[in-house]
């Protein structure tokens, strides 16, 4: 069975240090960027986050890429 994909969206969401909870264990707090296009490459979105990154007061754990797509049998 083969199987094609269709990129619905795409959205960039650096997850952010927002410091540790009662009991010490560490919280993160997730700035999300919807909307980028589903064409723009890994190398691109990553440059993007970089300098976003740079605008933040809290520090950067990670930068992740979620993106939808739909499956379709062929």
């Amino acid at each position: 069975m083969a199987v094609t994909t269709t990129s619905l969206s795409s959205d960039l969401v650096l997850v952010m240090d927002a410091g540790t909870g009662a009991s010490g264990q560490p919280l993160s707090k997730n700035r999300i960027f919807k909307n980028v296009k589903t064409s723009a490459t890994n190398e691109d979105v990553y440059a993007v986050a970089q300098t976003l990154v740079g605008l933040q007061s809290k520090t950067n754990n990670a930068i992740q890429r979620r993106d939808i797509v739909e499956l379709e049998e062929v």
